[in-house]
């Protein structure tokens, strides 16, 4: 099937080229030329034609940090699967918002749960694995209730042999700020932001502090030392379990040869700056934006950089819930000065705003320029997992037609989606199957 995307500019991906009046011609699965022409002449051979009016023709999202996608055990510390119309409801979100590509870091998945939503929905979807044995401890010491005993055998290497990309995510010692796990350990609904000022409380070892805190939350009837318990089950001892998952991940990393996707908040980074001396370019510091004030995650980008490791940032949600992120602040920040490689969602409730928003806000705040947001969302994540997207994350004759049309004036609003030469979205609507 030949398609021809015309009237529009083309951004290849590479972080400076903007092609204006370009077009893009797709044979089958891959991209045949890429004509500095508005209009492709002659094109009685193309089997459809999509007039971009004045849009621009991006790479297909590839988003390298996402959870709840498969049908495997969910979180990297497994909780039990979602229903299968979540998960679809999920990669459905993601397609919409320009996703074509999305790494799963639920990573207790076995293959053949991966292999099964590949089956039935579009998006490519691939794995990583957490099956060592220090990841598969913190687990059942965080939830683990989704472990079946075929889960907890397999191994890393089978894994990655099996087609898994990387390891990861390892180091997440339960949602943010063990708010599930304190919900579920006391019965009731928690709010991220008192399970925080909880756990900064007894760590801080404040008793008025923790008093306060209890009242906040409505928690007036726990007492001090049962505080101090919900707080070291649900934070302070899976944190330990998870630096210790971490600093094994780089033994896995030399060994296997894939990156690992870890997990960065506070109480890791020390550990997580270890390994990035080790490794370099291989460890990737997931939400380096996201649980840390604004002089901590500069601080520890820095520190990244320094190591030579990854600094990746999400879009959170400042621009929707604002459940776990009132503000873009510190995300803006990183970007300006330059130090975020890669840009994903991960999950943040399952609230998280789309890629495109993020990159489209930062544009219109002149931190960003157009080709350097798009590559940040598709020939990065592309370079820094390279097993994720072969051939894909630039826009260039000979690479695999994923590819996105979005709007000229607010690069969120995606109008087409192609993945492997393929229409899946159309004017904002899903067109093919998907379960």
């Amino acid at each position: 099937m030949r398609i021809d995307i015309v009237n529009g500019s083309v951004v290849t991906g590479d972080g400076k080229s903007l092609l204006e009046n370009t077009s893009v011609i797709t044979q089958d699965t891959l991209i045949a030329d890429v004509p500095p022409v508005p209009y492709v002449p002659y094109n009685a051979p193309a089997d459809r034609v999509i007039n971009a009016n004045g849009g621009y023709i991006i790479p297909g999202i590839i988003n390298i940090h996402a959870h709840g996608v498969t049908f495997g055990p969910f979180f990297p510390y497994a909780w039990e699967k979602m229903p299968q119309e979540r998960v679809l409801s999920n990669l459905n979100n993601h397609l919409l918002q320009g996703t074509t590509t999305i790494l799963s870091t639920d990573g207790f998945t076995l293959p053949s749960e991966v292999d099964a939503v590949n089956k039935i929905h579009p998006v490519n979807v691939k794995e990583c694995t957490d099956h060592t044995p220090m990841s598969v401890k913190a687990a059942e010491l965080i939830a683990g209730e989704g472990l079946s005993e075929w889960h907890r055998s397999y191994t890393a290497e089978e894994a990655v042999s099996a087609g898994a990309v990387a390891l990861g995510e390892v180091g997440s010692p339960g949602t943010a700020y063990g708010t599930a796990e304190k919900g579920r350990k006391i019965g009731r609904f928690v709010p991220a932001q008192h399970a925080l000022a909880l756990d900064q409380a007894v760590i801080n070892g404040n008793d008025a502090d923790i008093s306060r805190a209890l009242a906040e939350a409505g928690l007036e009837k726990m007492t001090i030392a049962e505080a101090r318990k919900l707080v070291e089950e649900t934070s302070i001892i899976p944190v330990a379990a998870c630096c210790d998952a971490i600093r094994e991940s780089a033994r896995y990393v030399e060994k296997l040869g894939v990156p690992v996707l870890a997990h960065a908040e506070p109480g890791m980074k020390e550990a997580i700056l270890e390994v990035a001396k080790k490794i370099g370019p291989k460890l990737i510091a997931l939400h380096v934006n996201h649980g840390f004030t604004m002089d901590e995650s500069l601080k520890l980008a820095h520190g990244l950089k320094n190591a030579g490791g990854i600094v990746e940032i999400v879009t959170a949600d400042p621009f929707g819930a604002r459940q776990l992120k009132k503000s873009p602040e510190i995300t803006f920040t990183l970007l300006k000065e330059g130090l975020a490689d890669v840009i994903t969602t991960d999950f943040i409730g399952g609230y998280h705003d789309p890629i495109l928003l993020v990159l489209q806000k930062a544009v219109e705040e002149v931190i960003l320029t157009v080709p350097q947001a798009i590559s940040l969302a598709t020939s990065a994540p592309a370079k820094i997992v390279p097993g994720v997207a072969p051939n894909r994350g630039l826009i260039q004759a000979g690479k695999v037609a994923d590819l996105c049309v979005v709007d000229g004036n607010d690069i969120s609003k995606v109008r087409y989606v192609i993945i492997g030469g393929r229409i899946v979205v159309e004017d904002g609507r899903i067109v093919v199957g998907t379960g």
